[in-house]
């Protein structure tokens, strides 16, 4: 068997995909997490690539790493994989395993959305490896990435203690060159060493050396978690992806992930540090670098985490003062390296004329529907981070509050209460939503006897994300019928009084159980019924089209929102109100807005 240290073949990956080739390579049993791009596809790669190991999509990431923190507390290599919105979720269950005794080596895969135009790049993981103390790897293209993959395992369990794995949209989107031994044979790897494993309370109980402490009940819990990261850190200077290049005496660059080649593009003589483990940082690597150039700086996307962290080192660094942060920029180009630190570099100005365009809903989505009766009837309501998102933009003003993933159902019975229920103010969370957190809210509002409505969009899927399964999905990984769980029986469980499950596409009866719900005298839900059209590919009805001698252009069947709507030039240059035809699915919900009645099908 070869070790994996040769390599036999070459192949083109996206960062996604060698991150998934290098948990194979480590030996990992066990991936858990939460769909979200841009990490998504690492669990696609690994479940259809390397079927030896375990995959899940959990409910949510908090359950995904406590998954992978019980397979590795049983001696297993365990993943778990989420954007960096979703550590938010998990950073409880991060926080109770950090610093903690690790068997199976821990690795946290997650993604920034580090220059993605509609994303969530003012995010930067980064900050939980200053929060709890933990070691950050960051990859520069996708030869890293499967290389650092085997490497944080390695760290894991040497240092007991979880590592995350920083990915970020360019890193995972973009294919470079992977040097791999495709003769490779998965070996699982197994460590139980510990036979207990407890969060930092009673570690930092031991720590205080109170009368008693020592006793061999209680030492055999604890973990010298600060000498393990001290250790880390000392040792980082040795570590090989950690490289310092001395060339020129004149600027030197400590930077990481792909600013690295940005650097290396348009400054080749620099002298560069390069860091593939960013926290904690090679402090001797950092001074023998500063003491080498007449300039230092730092260029990192995100937020100014090295910049902050080499400056606690005592080292004199420029960072943000050139290169403002968020929101003025989060993600590095080469133009804007060159911009800064090349003389008499050409100016270069973005290409003009390049329209705003918000984000749309597919034709056909059940989520316009919901979105058409909300404003026809002027419902306030709160909006999850579902699909229907989109009906909170301009364009839509459907819903005039949203926050984070599974919150709507809270939003609406906290603004409920503080209006003694004089208004039902209404919420909106698809299933995805109210798998992962929304069902808490739900239970919430039942215990303190809300008189709130909800409206669940069921379209079997996660849809914003790609269409992964949720509980109630028909499909999945690990998917067997009799263990689907049905949203109206979970509801009528837990206490809900007023329940009614209706066809999107009913428009009628649709609106009317929204308008029974709404005036009702108790708690109500009205599940929503429709898969999604992109996941599934629904069967479509004779299209729409808009006869154009009893349309008026009052534009009422654009406000719907809907992708198959257009406005053209006519050939006698007047503007048009059309429905392409290649789109529309003929639900006919346009039609619903037309008081002309020039839309048919």
């Amino acid at each position: 068997m070869k070790t994996g240290n040769e390599f036999t073949a070459v192949k083109m990956m996206n960062g996604n995909e060698a991150v998934a080739r290098g948990a194979f390579e480590a030996g990992v049993k066990v991936a858990a997490g939460f769909p979200g791009t841009p990490s998504t596809e690492v669990m696609d790669y690994t479940q259809h690539k390397y079927p030896e190991i375990y995959c899940e999509w959990s409910t949510n990431e908090k359950v995904g790493l406590e998954v992978a923190i019980g397979a590795s507390f049983a001696g297993y290599r365990s993943l778990a994989i989420m954007k960096t919105v979703g550590l938010h979720v998990a950073a409880d269950a991060l926080g109770g395993a950090a610093g903690s005794q690790i068997n199976g080596g821990l690795v946290l895969v997650v993604g920034d959305d580090v220059g993605r135009i509609a994303g969530d790049d003012y995010n930067d993981v980064r900050h939980y490896g200053n929060m709890f103390n933990i070691p950050v790897l960051e990859p520069s293209d996708s030869q890293e990435a499967k290389d650092l993959m085997v490497k944080a395992f390695e760290i894991s369990e040497e240092y007991s203690t979880p590592v995350i794995l920083k990915i970020t949209s360019v890193i995972c989107k973009t294919t470079s060159k992977v040097e791999y031994d495709e003769d490779y044979t998965y070996q699982v790897k197994c460590r139980e060493i510990y036979p207990v494993s407890f969060s930092k309370v009673i570690m930092t109980t031991i720590m205080t050396k109170a009368k008693g402490s020592e006793h061999p009940k209680l030492t055999k819990c604890f973990n010298d978690f600060t000498a393990n990261m001290k250790r880390l850190a000392q040792n980082s200077n040795d570590f090989d992806m950690n490289r310092l290049e001395l060339n020129d005496k004149k600027i030197g660059v400590i930077t990481a992930g792909t600013p690295y080649y940005y650097v290396k593009e348009v400054l080749p003589e620099a002298s560069v540090l390069k860091l593939g483990l960013v926290m904690p940082l090679p402090e001797k690597m950092i001074k023998e670098l500063a003491e080498h150039v007449d300039e230092l700086y730092v260029i990192e996307d995100g937020h100014d985490l090295l910049e902050k962290n080499i400056k606690d080192l005592g080292v004199s660094v420029i960072g943000k003062e050139l290169f403002p942060k968020f929101p003025d920029m989060m993600r590095f180009t080469p133009d804007v390296i060159e911009e800064k630190l090349v003389p008499n570099a050409p100016k270069r100005t973005p290409i003009e004329g390049v329209p705003f365009r918000l984000p749309v809903s597919c034709a056909g989505c059940s989520h316009l529907f919901i979105s058409q009766i909300l404003r026809k009837h002027k419902i306030k309501a709160a909006a999850d981070v579902t699909c229907g998102l989109i009906g909170c933009f301009p364009h839509m003003e459907s819903y005039s509050l949203q926050k984070c993933m599974g919150s709507s159902i809270a939003l609406a019975h906290g603004y409920n209460i503080a209006k003694d229920h004089k208004e039902n103010f209404v919420a909106m969370i698809g299933d995805g939503g109210f798998w992962a957190t929304g069902i808490n809210g739900l239970m919430n509002l039942i215990f303190n006897d809300s008189k709130s409505t909800v409206i669940i969009v069921d379209n079997s899927c996660l849809a914003m994300t790609g269409g992964q399964n949720v509980a109630s999905s028909e499909f999945g990984f690990n998917y067997k019928p009799e263990n689907k769980l049905d949203i109206a029986t979970v509801c009528e469980a837990i206490g809900v009084k007023d329940i009614v499950t209706v066809d999107a596409y009913e428009f009628d009866d649709l609106e009317k159980s929204i308008l029974n719900a709404v005036s009702a005298e108790t708690n109500s839900v009205v599940i929503v019924k429709k898969p999604c059209v992109t996941k599934f590919k629904l069967p479509k009805e004779t299209p729409s089209y808009i006869d154009q001698d009893k349309c008026v252009k009052c534009r009422k069947c654009i406000d719907v929102g809907c992708l198959a709507i257009e406005s053209k030039k006519a050939e006698d240059g007047s503007v048009e109100i059309v429905i392409n035809q290649d789109i529309c699915t003929g639900c006919r919900l346009c039609s619903t807005a037309c008081k002309f009645e020039a839309i048919k099908s």
